[in-house]
């Protein structure tokens, strides 16, 4: 099965739904995962992501749907008999095995022969950096090097499919990074279809392909990281993804021009008409600029406010900016020669139409 693109599919969800009694932890959700692709289910906690992924694992079983794995409808197919790699958020370590012993699990499962499986516990080793681990306990390992067996024990047995469930949610953030540039890597490398459940924004947007944002069972956009970032289809979308300014005022059109009236001073947006439901107006702190007071440029937005705070972030200045109907916040980059702004200054804050972002209800 082909997608639209010519992409074969490796993955598809048609129609499914998952019932607990009355409550839907997934409603209707269809899409398709193309081969090789890294698709990350990103949503808050009871969004309905880990059911969904459980579902492909065979861990659960749709109410109503199809789910398909290289065209296989395979909805009621045993765990044991798709073929699938799945990496947790605990690991799942056999305590009592050596590192060598748990990725042999798989391998002796599908009936490799000895000499085989001592080659691909060698192989795998050296594809997650671990070369020599083989006969440690996993009791022994660091929070990464366990992720990093728990990843060479699902590749082992060379699966179609990948399952991650929160993989790099135990670890602080400095090892976080740099597991999933490594994971990154690992995946594209090995050319393996993965699915991958995350509630980090950051991480999604970094590994990912293409995101599926959850909320409430159902997928709110589908789309690569840019774009899920910078043109998010709903409201939702706009203020889980990354930092958002939402913009309170008379939003209306005029002249062809979508406008939003904020206390007297109108801003442009950058839409071709105002949604039935109105929507919501937004700028990212990144795209705003606190200037002197007194600064006009006709040729982008600009909006007068007062420095209610100011915090130091490191790589950046953070401002807390009220322009009358509700506060912003404005990121700077800490660069030598940059105006610092003080709490209780004025201050004009400019930004592009082109940032001045519309997102659905």
């Amino acid at each position: 099965m082909d997608s639209a693109d010519g992409a074969e599919i490796a993955i598809q969800y048609d129609g499914v739904t998952k019932e607990y009694g009355d409550l839907k932890a997934v409603n209707d959700v269809s899409f398709d995962v193309k081969d090789g692709e890294l698709l990350a289910l990103l949503g808050p906690s009871g969004s309905g992501k880990t059911t969904t992924l459980r579902m492909l694992a065979g861990f659960e079983k749709p109410t109503e749907g199809t789910i398909s794995l290289a065209g296989d409808d395979v909805t009621h197919v045993p765990t044991h008999k798709r073929d699938t790699g799945m990496v947790f958020q605990d690991y799942a370590l056999f305590p009592h095995m050596t590192v060598g012993d748990n990725i042999a699990f798989g391998l002796k499962r599908q009936g490799f022969e000895k000499g085989e499986i001592q080659e691909r516990i060698d192989e795998v080793l050296d594809m997650v950096d671990l070369q020599g681990f083989a006969d440690r306990n996993p009791r022994n390992l660091s929070g990464g090097q366990q992720q990093r067996v728990a990843t060479a024990r699902a590749i082992a047995i060379e699966p179609e499919v990948m399952l991650m469930d929160e993989p790099l949610g135990a670890l602080d953030k400095k090892l976080r990074d740099q597991l999933e540039v490594e994971l990154t890597e690992l995946q594209a490398d090995l050319g393996i279809t993965t699915l991958y459940v995350t509630h980090n924004q950051e991480e999604a947007l970094t590994i990912a392909d293409r995101i599926a944002v959850m909320n409430e069972g159902e997928i709110e956009q589908i789309a690569s990281p840019i774009e899920v970032y910078e043109e998010p289809a709903t409201e939702f979308v706009a203020d889980f993804i990354g930092d958002t300014n939402f913009l309170e005022g008379d939003l209306h059109e005029t002249d062809g021009r979508v406008v939003l009236d904020i206390e007297g001073t109108e801003v442009d947006v950058n839409a071709a008409g105002v949604p039935a439901n109105g929507g919501a107006v937004f700028v990212r702190p990144e795209k705003m600029n606190a200037r002197e007071a007194g600064y006009t440029d006709e040729s982008v937005n600009t909006l007068p406010g007062t420095v209610t705070r100011r915090l130091f972030l490191g790589s950046k200045v953070r401002y807390f900016v009220d322009i009358g109907r509700n506060v912003v916040t404005v990121d700077d980059s800490n660069k030598h020669g940059t105006t610092l702004h003080e709490p209780g200054d004025d201050v004009v804050l400019s930004w592009s139409v082109h940032d001045t972002r519309l997102a659905h209800g």
